[in-house]
């Protein structure tokens, strides 16, 4: 999804299309259409976009695509008898640009491999890889002769690459592909994981390099132990890898002196209903080993370890979420 397309304009676009493809476009419509797309060349690009997305669109979820139309027939607009049968239509092609504005969060529908919210799985990949999806994580993977690549869309993942058959054997290289960069395996173990504004990596054996999209030169080196952030531009930080920080793939969170924000943000991407920290109590620090698949027996370890408690989020309505607060 081309991200410097304005979403409104993406909007637009679709409905001229909806309009020309219905079979009830005058030549008004047409010509109105064109001069729509010459008057500027962002209109010309948000068509081009629509053009390809429709592709796709049999996939896009119908919840998406039911909310765009309940939101198209409250406006009143394009109530003609002629056209309600393509609603539908005008609805999910709308629906991408709701994709559009969210960003490629939203475009999760069409992943390869998706993991749910509390869920984590296993898979091994056509050269003998070990891989393991955490927690709500998305991936394409792409592997052939000539590319072993995964593109992670959002999570986190694990990566341990399998050695080639032979010393003598030539194969493309192992790279994990997200918004910032790759990372590419150097005979390895090795964490990744998409955050909102960087990348995350951990090796725990063997090493990676690191391709940001922007950084020029050679690429740096992360031995076994080692963990680093980095953006387009490069590396932001570099440190030891924090101990227990591959727990996770055991299905256990391992606090050392963690502040008491952090480990709740934790155990919330583990949970469907929203899990927060009240402000007086997030710099409270944590330790221990805590389970990641038994998230309410978690919460209750800690409040035997610290003066905390939960409460509802929303007292009117418990199960939308819950707060860590001081008791």
């Amino acid at each position: 999804m081309n991200a410097a397309i304005d979403p409104a304009l993406i909007e637009e676009a679709a409905r001229w299309f909806v309009l020309l493809a219905s079979g009830e476009a005058t030549a008004d419509d047409r010509t109105a259409c064109a001069g729509w797309r010459t008057a500027d060349s962002r209109h010309e690009a948000a068509w081009q976009h629509i053009s390809a997305a429709t592709a796709r669109v049999s996939g896009i979820p119908r919840q998406h695509a039911q909310a765009s139309v309940a939101a198209l027939n409250a406006t009143g607009k394009d109530q003609r008898p002629g056209r309600r049968r393509f609603l539908a239509q005008l609805g999910i092609l709308c629906a991408i640009g709701i994709a559009a504005r969210q960003g490629w969060r939203q475009s999760d529908w069409s992943a390869d491999q998706r993991t749910a919210i509390g869920e984590q799985r296993d898979l091994t990949l056509a050269d003998g890889s070990l891989l393991r999806l955490d927690t709500d994580t998305a991936i394409d993977i792409d592997f052939s002769a000539s590319a072993r690549l995964i593109r992670l869309r959002r999570g986190r993942i694990m990566v341990a690459t399998a050695p080639a058959p032979s010393p003598a054997a030539t194969r493309p290289p192992f790279l994990v592909e997200t918004a910032e960069g790759r990372v590419e395996a150097l005979g390895t173990q090795f964490v990744v994981r998409q955050e909102s504004d960087s990348t995350q990596v951990t090796v725990v054996q063997a090493r990676v390099a690191i391709h940001a999209s922007l950084a020029e030169g050679a690429p740096p080196i992360l031995a076994a132990g080692e963990a680093a952030r980095f953006g387009r531009q490069g590396i932001i930080a570099r440190e030891a890898a924090r101990p227990g920080s591959s727990a996770w793939i055991k299905g256990i969170l391992v606090a050392d002196d963690m502040p008491l924000a952090d480990f709740v943000a934790e155990l919330a991407r583990y949970r469907s209903a929203p899990l927060e920290c009240a402000p007086a109590v997030r710099q409270w620090r944590i330790s221990g080993t805590y389970p990641l698949v038994d998230t309410e027996g978690a919460l209750a370890a800690i409040g035997r370890i610290l003066p905390v408690r939960t409460q509802p989020l929303h007292p009117e309505d418990p199960a939308r979420g819950t707060l860590v607060v001081a008791r």
